[in-house]
């Protein structure tokens, strides 16, 4: 069986997309440890599995959350509350659309995508946090041009 795929490119075609739809003020991968501002989107792994076996190749499901970090005093919440709907509804358009998310992904797993609301607090600054948990298919005989 063919070896586990890496997703290196895939998590760099996300960054770079997610920058691109504007309304982003960076991208990282992981919790942000510092220089946290209104607008950053953390790309988070949560989970993964083998589901199935194609001939000689093994075909995964990766999961990531995909958080979006506001300050949550800085304006009203009305209109903080609006922007971030606003994101999830192009995140779910795009991803539900035309959206290629680069390196071995086949395709995104749209009756997976799901969304949630919270806070969080950092560096003393209070945050409203919108996570949307993408699930996507990998398959290492898959490659998409970048």
């Amino acid at each position: 069986m063919a070896a586990a795929t890496s997703n290196k490119a895939t998590w760099e075609n996300m960054s770079s997309k997610l920058l691109l739809m504007g309304g982003v003020a960076s991208v990282v991968l992981g919790e942000p440890r510092s220089k946290m501002q209104s607008g950053t989107v953390a790309i988070i792994p949560e989970s993964g599995r083998v589901d199935e076996t194609v001939l000689n190749a093994a075909r995964e499901i990766h999961v990531v959350t995909l958080r979006r970090y506001e300050n949550a005093l800085a304006e009203p919440p009305d209109q903080i509350e609006q922007r971030l709907d606003q994101w999830r509804a192009n995140i779910v358009r795009d991803i539900c659309g035309d959206f290629d998310l680069g390196g071995t992904v086949a395709y995104a797993l749209p009756a997976e995508l799901a969304w949630q609301y919270g806070y969080q607090t950092f560096e003393n600054t209070q945050y409203r946090l919108l996570d949307i948990t993408v699930a996507y298919r990998v398959d290492d005989r898959t490659t998409f041009a970048q």
